[in-house]
């Protein structure tokens, strides 16, 4: 559905788009419309998923909606052994996108937020609620082969082409997962064929926050961003992207560099099969290596401050059963060094090895309405050697507008 407003009063245009947010929940897609030479797109999807836990069940990130293999608890502690179901539709989110033609190039930007914020005080008793949250917001100016992107969004830092698909937000140990706020350059060669350049949000990480304290941060300081460099090349059969990752902590009154290195790769093969395989190593890499459970830095026991090194692998495979059932399996690995916590810059607590698996199966029932069903396993060991493991089982029907 297209509409042309123009010259309207602002109170008119603001009915307009609310009486659009409306129509578009109970559209079979994203609507369309222009506002005086400016095209507005809604969106969203509506998710209710049902998770399943066994042999071990996990409180955070976000109550356990979202299971990070580096979360898995230790046998032995209060959630190991825990079996939990757990029903939310708390992913479900909104989008609005713009895209305005002007004399500098293409200005398109894009507002996107879910119900990932924790404010549910009262938690699961009687309302579930939760609250709205920035995901994306962002504005990118695109002027032939160059573009500017400034705002919030994925980190440059991140290859989708070259990852699995998952159930939630999370995926198996060694994928990159970050989203913040960064300033970027990109250069398209061809389609499909670019080179970018980020400056990125720096933080230590989540790796010192709450009860569970897993590194010696000391008191942080962060003064400059961090940079990303990123290429990336695809064709119908083939993608790769490698990208780098400088950061600088300040701790105590001292200060390092960090770095991170990335390589991702898809094969496209057979009857719309693909295969994935991505690879992460670096010295401060940190946060970066996904979901910010691993340090980058810390300080010594003789008050030093010293990077630390981390690596991981991780692949999988999506088979194309016909034409709207596919079939995922996959698994990954991370070894964070455990030369950190020999010179007390990790504790007893941090993670030093994670593996897990999944298999999932998804139904496009429709354009807009999927089905999925999957399993993931997870199994971590910490720096004092005790282990810990738990599955979780999954399934959700999606709708999108």
């Amino acid at each position: 559905m297209k509409t042309t407003i123009a010259n309207l009063r602002v109170k008119t245009v603001a009915a307009a788009i609310s009486a659009t947010m409306v129509l578009a929940c109970s559209s079979a897609s994203a609507m369309d419309f222009d506002v005086n030479g400016t095209k507005l797109t809604f969106g969203g999807y509506a998710k209710m998923m049902v998770i399943y836990d066994t042999d071990g069940t996990v409180t955070a990130p976000y109550n356990g909606d979202l299971y990070s293999v580096y979360s898995t608890p230790i046998d032995g502690t209060a959630n190991a052994d825990k079996t939990d179901l757990d029903m939310t539709a708390r992913e479900s989110r909104l989008f609005v996108k713009t895209a305005t033609e002007t004399e500098y190039g293409t200005l398109t930007s894009h507002i996107e937020g879910d119900f990932f914020a924790d404010i549910d005080a009262d938690g699961p008793t009687w309302s579930n609620s939760n609250g709205f949250r920035i995901r994306h917001a962002y504005m990118k100016l695109q002027n032939g082969k160059q573009s500017i992107l400034a705002g919030q969004t994925w980190s440059n830092f991140m290859d989708f082409a070259g990852i699995m698909p998952s159930m939630d937000f999370s995926s198996d140990a060694g994928n990159p997962f970050v989203r913040q706020p960064q300033v970027r350059y990109q250069y398209d060669f061809a389609p499909g064929n670019y080179a970018s350049v980020s400056l990125e949000n720096p933080s230590l990480g989540f790796c010192n926050a709450g009860p569970a304290v897993f590194v010696n941060s000391g008191s942080s300081e962060d003064k400059l961003p961090d940079m990303v460099v990123k290429y990336f090349y695809g064709n119908k059969t083939f993608t790769v992207s490698p990208r780098a990752v400088l950061r600088r902590f300040e701790i105590d009154g001292q200060s390092a560099f960090g770095y991170g290195l990335a390589l991702n790769t898809s094969v496209k093969f057979g009857a719309g099969h693909k295969a994935v395989l991505g690879m992460m190593y670096g010295d401060g890499i940190g946060r970066y290596a996904g979901l910010g459970f691993n340090a980058g830095a810390g300080l010594t026991t003789a008050n030093d401050i010293e990077t630390l090194k981390f690596k991981s692998i991780m692949g999988g495979v999506i088979l194309a059963l016909s034409d709207d059932v596919s079939w995922t399996v996959g698994a990954g690995y991370s070894k964070q060094d455990e030369e950190g916590y020999d010179i007390g810059a990790l504790t007893a607590i941090a993670n030093k090895t994670a593996f897990s698996w999944h298999s999932n199966l998804y139904w496009d029932i429709t354009k807009q309405l999927q089905y999925a069903v999957g399993v993931m396993s997870g199994k971590v060991e910490n720096m004092a050697g005790d282990e810990g493991d738990m599955t979780r089982f999954q399934t959700y029907i999606k709708y999108s507008f």
